[in-house]
């Protein structure tokens, strides 16, 4: 059985699975799905950077609910920031419950968002479109920036950086939108997909941290406009 949980509201909270009823096949663990849709609004939602010293750290930080620029219509998340190093991680957080307590599941993210960025450009420190990473990942720790022995602002959290994933989070792809490099550029949207499955812990309460980011090797301002995630974990037991 497959428990579909589709919701207008950014803070939707996955049902716990009991509500489903009685029965041998329902006291088991569900397949979940979860969408988030931030045209309805960003609440619960809480933003941060990581990857950098404080010698280089990030200006121009944004997080915010914003119009979709024309031609695109509704709205989403911005989340932005500049890269004065050659690495930038920008990233956004929300707690969810309603997975079974201490569950295992896999995994998997589709993410839909709105970029102004051409294909094909070329830019300092990497490519303005395909030098900046996509990011998803999900965790019952609340991902957060620490600063490390080496005075780095990094992750909790194995999220992997730039290129490559990690145990915790994973590259879905990049911002580059399509349109040819040299044009006006113009807002267009892109979804990506995981290619392969986390495997994710919930908590003892069944919860879990659902994380999206950002990973910039171009050494400028790089934004994203956040429209919809959906999340799908299977238990791995099924």
């Amino acid at each position: 059985m497959k428990t579909i949980l589709k919701t207008g509201l950014s803070v939707a909270i996955l049902s716990l699975l009991a509500a489903c009823g009685g029965g041998n096949e329902d006291n088991k663990p569900q397949r979940l799905s979860m969408l988030v849709d931030f045209d309805k609004g960003v609440t619960g939602w809480a933003g941060g950077t990581a990857d950098y010293t404080p010698e280089t750290a990030p200006v121009n930080v944004k997080f915010e609910a914003k119009a979709l620029p024309a031609p695109l219509t509704g709205k989403g998340y911005l989340i932005g920031g500049t890269n004065q190093s050659d690495d930038l991680f920008v990233f956004v957080k929300k707690q969810f419950t309603g997975m079974e307590k201490n569950g295992v599941y896999n995994v998997t993210f589709s993410v839909k968002f709105a970029s102004s960025v051409p294909s094909g450009c070329f830019g300092v420190g990497g490519a303005p479109g395909e030098a900046v990473w996509v990011y998803a990942g999900a965790t019952a720790t609340e991902p957060k920036a620490i600063t490390t022995n080496d005075g780095y602002i990094r992750m909790n959290v194995d999220r992997g950086n730039q290129g490559g994933g990690g145990k915790e989070g994973d590259i879905l792809g990049n911002i580059a939108n399509g349109q040819a490099c040299g044009g006006t550029p113009a807002f267009a949207s892109k979804t990506l997909k995981s290619e392969k499955p986390l495997k994710v812990t919930a908590d003892a309460n069944g919860a879990v941290w659902l994380m999206l980011g950002i990973d910039s090797g171009f050494e400028a301002y790089s934004e994203i406009i956040l429209q919809s995630v959906e999340m799908d974990a299977v238990p791995v037991t099924l």
